[in-house]
């Protein structure tokens, strides 16, 4: 039976109750929940009265597997969010209680097909045109505005005010009413509404909900931190009148704010609705040594909506080295990096690569296809195939003599992209036909467009295509370089500048600019004329398909959302700059962007390392105040305090009585050190002590825990676990505080 820590244990002799575990990354929180459910088995209670939820399948499934391993006979049910809605919504139809409906969720296309059927029957007719012009990105927004509004039981209005939408989005309602009305007229369902239909219903009948309710005597729920509103209301309706809730989850990993998720459901929410008899902490991670354990003190402790948790390495052997790498020439370093790996037979499968933004993959992905470092990326299209250099590659087909090869329903197609790119404000109805006629020609396109340009346009509108014409003929007699004609391109149609506004969110709009001058640098370093690119491009896209399949031992690239729950011995994180990270978005389509949400971001990213963390950032300026946000060297990094990390951890292998600091000492590395069992004398200098708001808790080397009640000029009254408050002088009061 395997060993478990004093804090695991006491999880799985928990007595009864509701319960919240604040449990920090790598913790074992599956191992203590697995006992617990052992134990309550061993009690006598009977599996079917036991419920556990998780977040994902993979999680479910890892769950399921362990716990069968552990215990004999019947084992509970294990489920996600969403099997269990599709369980409930079956009973309900059974019952009668909700419309019969096809439980199968509608494929993505046909939702998409639908929301763009509503948008163009809702939007305002004089802002068409615009729509049109955006037309997928429009769509999935409204996609994303209706899966949020079925993450909330307050309705499509507080969704459109809680995402804080301007009035050009006002017909969102529209569309989101339009989608459901036709939605229920199918009898269909989305992945969301198996578990949104039956909440909804079960809010506004309070006599049907206490009938599916007080069925469990326990209810496990994993990573709390990551539900919302309306998955928090179904558990309150399962939970009924009796039984146990237990909610284990980490706030400081709240990162999908996005779907619904806030740190309050698990910080104060789950009390209200769940009085625990037991908070329980995890605090001991499994997975990385004691450098970076304090680094992510350091840096999480800036966030001020968080549990009282501090995390500590359980195992004193396990080392992880953060390296700061400060180089204005990234792609170079990872290149060289990953080859002295391959050098020496090091494994590339242990190393991941976490980006805050598709948009900085673009240039890693050129690198490593160019020097044949196999990889995988999360992204369902890798950077050569990616929807806005599309008209880039028809640019090169049709220089390179390519275009004229292609069936004319092809040429058609392409065509169309081209002159759509940015978009040339023309309506669908007008262009197609012109590009119909064009496809039917083998050559002169750009001299035959301008015949076609419709007498029925407005002046700019004609201007608009006599200019694509001209450039469309440039192109056919191109004998420069790939790279030139793409910049010629660029620059010819302010390129960049309608890309970006054709875009419905800044933040698409960069991810898009940015892998377009990508793409133009690499064909820059290339120095080849269109044919030869192209030939080679599809040589590195052909290679790279290959070399998937031939090898799993290849460097995963992903971002920093798609990497929670997962581990690699070697992360590398580039582009740690102030724009980057934290990333700031303005007229961003989603909830508001905060420091704090962008602080638990990276500490989810960097707490994936087990055994080496690579921080990539500009070098830092001699003058902070000179250059943009992208010249500078991302707050995080400083907040990390990587230099005293490092002392601190070599302290604690050596143990020496005494310990000469020349970096600031602060408050966490002492607490850390004391976590450890070792105490030395510091000769150094103390860091200042961040003054906590009102509500914040503190804990003091001898009164223990505290929570802040309020301040008067520099005194502080702070009420304590014993119930006492006391009044104390800020100086002094820091000298106190672990």
């Amino acid at each position: 039976m395997q060993q478990l820590t004093e804090e695991q244990q006491a999880i799985a002799d928990h007595p009864g109750g509701h319960a919240k575990i604040i449990a920090v990354a790598g913790s074992g929180k599956t191992t203590a929940l697995l006992h617990y459910v052992k134990k309550r088995l061993q009690a006598g209670v009977p599996a079917e009265r036991i419920l556990v939820l998780m977040y994902n399948r993979s999680a479910k499934e890892d769950f399921e597997r362990r716990l069968q391993s552990l215990v004999h006979g019947a084992a509970p049910a294990v489920h996600t969010f969403h099997s269990l809605g599709y369980r409930l919504y079956q009973r309900m139809i059974s019952s009668g209680h909700i419309t019969p409906a096809n439980l199968t969720p509608l494929p993505q296309s046909v939702v998409q097909l639908q929301i763009w059927k509503a948008i163009e029957k809702c939007a305002p007719p004089y802002e068409l045109e615009e729509i049109r012009a955006r037309k997928q990105s429009e769509v999935e927004a409204a996609e994303f505005f209706i899966d949020y509004t079925k993450t909330i039981l307050s309705g499509d209005l507080s969704a459109y005010q809680e995402l804080k939408l301007g009035d050009e989005y006002l017909y969102f309602l529209k569309v989101f009413r339009a989608f459901e009305s036709w939605r229920r007229s199918q009898n269909a369902v989305t992945y969301a509404d198996l578990i949104y239909d039956p909440a909804l219903l079960l809010s506004l009948e309070p006599d049907i909900a206490e009938q599916y309710g007080s069925h469990y005597e326990d209810i496990l729920v994993d990573e709390y931190q990551d539900i919302n509103e309306v998955q928090h209301f179904l558990l309150r309706v399962l939970y009924g009148k009796s039984g146990n809730v237990i909610a284990i989850g980490d706030p400081d990993q709240t990162i999908y704010e996005w779907r619904g998720s806030k740190p309050k459901f698990l910080l104060t929410y789950f009390d209200g609705d769940f009085p625990p008899s037991n908070v329980y902490h995890l605090s001991r991670t499994f997975r990385y040594g004691h450098q970076l354990s304090l680094a992510a003190n350091h840096f999480i402790g800036h966030n001020r909506e968080r549990a009282d948790i501090f995390c500590v390495s359980a195992d004193c052997k396990q080392r992880t080295d953060i390296e700061l790498v400060q180089t204005d020439r990234e792609t170079h370093w990872l290149v060289e990096h990953l080859r002295r790996r391959q050098k020496h037979a090091q494994p590339l499968g242990q190393t991941a690569i976490l980006v805050r933004l598709w948009s900085v993959a673009a240039p890693v992905e050129l690198a490593l296809l160019a020097n044949n470092i196999p990889y995988k990326s999360a992204n369902s299209n890798t950077v050569l195939s990616r929807r806005e250099l599309r008209p880039l590659f028809w640019s090169l087909n049709i220089a390179a003599g390519r275009f004229a090869q292609l069936p004319a329903k092809k040429r058609e197609q392409g065509i169309y992209e081209w002159l759509t790119a940015p978009h040339i404000r023309v309506p669908r109805k007008v262009l197609e036909p012109v590009c119909v006629r064009l496809a039917k020609r083998d050559s002169d396109w750009g001299k035959y467009l301008l015949e076609l340009i419709p007498e029925s346009l407005s002046k700019g509108q004609k201007k608009r295509m006599r200019q694509r014409a001209e450039l469309l003929m440039e192109v056919e007699n191109w004998r420069g370089l790939a790279g030139e004609l793409l910049r010629r391109q660029l620059a010819a149609l302010d390129y960049l500048n309608g890309i970006s506004d054709d875009s419905f969110t800044r933040q698409q709009g960069e991810e898009r600019k940015q892998t377009i001058l990508a793409f133009c640098q690499f064909l820059d370093t290339l120095k080849q004329p269109p044919a030869e690119a192209l030939q080679h491009l599809q040589a590195l896209q052909r290679q790279h398909r290959e070399g998937e399949q031939a090898q799993a031992d290849a460097v995963q690239i992903t971002t920093m959302h798609q990497a929670k729950g997962l581990e690699w011995d070697d992360v590398i994180i580039p582009s740690l700059s102030q724009y980057t990270m934290p990333y700031q978005p303005q007229r961003e389509f989603t909830t508001p962007a905060s420091v704090e949400s962008e602080r638990r971001l990276m500490y989810v990213a960097v707490t994936r390392a087990r055994r080496r963390l690579y921080l990539l950032a500009p070098p830092l300026a001699p003058d902070k105040n000179s250059g943009g946000a992208e010249q500078q060297p991302s707050l995080f990094i400083e907040e990390m305090q990587l230099p005293l990390c490092k002392l601190i951890d070599n302290a604690l292998r050596e143990r020496p009585a005494q310990i000469q600091s020349p970096f600031p000492v602060t408050r966490q590395a002492l607490r850390y050190m004391e976590a450890c069992d070792y105490n030395p004398e510091i000769q150094g200098p103390r860091a200042p002590v961040r003054k906590p708001i009102p509500g914040e808790g503190i804990r003091h080397r001898k009164l223990g825990h505290g929570r802040v009640i309020k301040w008067e000029d520099d005194r502080v009254e702070v009420l304590f676990s014993d119930r006492q408050v006391r009044l104390f002088v800020w100086e002094k009061l820091q000298q106190f505080l672990l």
